[in-house]
C-alpha cells in the first residue's frame, strides 16, 4: 500500500505542467498580457522572448507560439517564437 501512495504522490505534479506548443494571435496590452481575439488573456511568462514581446510590442497585433500553463483560471504562456501581424 506504501508503493501506490508514493506512485500517486510523483503522478500529482502532472496536473500543472504545461501543454504542448500552440499558436495563439492577439495582441498586447499595457498590463504586459496577450490577449487573445476571443478575449481570453494570457500571462506572459519571464523568459528572453517573452520579455521582448511583453516589452517592446505593447499594442500590436502579434502570433505567439509558445507552451500554456494553468495556475487555478490564470494561464500563462512561454513564449518560444512570436512575430508581428501586419
Amino acid at each position: 500500500m506504501g508503493i501506490l501512495i508514493i506512485a500517486g504522490l510523483a503522478l500529482a505534479p502532472l496536473s500543472g505542467m504545461a501543454s504542448d506548443a500552440m499558436d495563439i494571435e492577439g495582441e498586447i496590452n499595457d498590463s504586459f498580457q496577450l490577449v487573445d481575439d476571443n478575449g481570453q488573456t494570457y500571462e506572459i511568462a519571464e523568459t528572453s522572448q517573452g520579455n521582448e514581446l511583453a516589452e517592446n510590442y505593447v499594442g500590436e497585433k502579434v502570433k505567439v507560439t509558445g507552451t500554456i500553463q494553468e495556475d487555478g483560471e490564470i494561464k500563462i504562456i512561454s513564449v518560444t517564437t512570436f512575430s508581428v501581424i501586419e
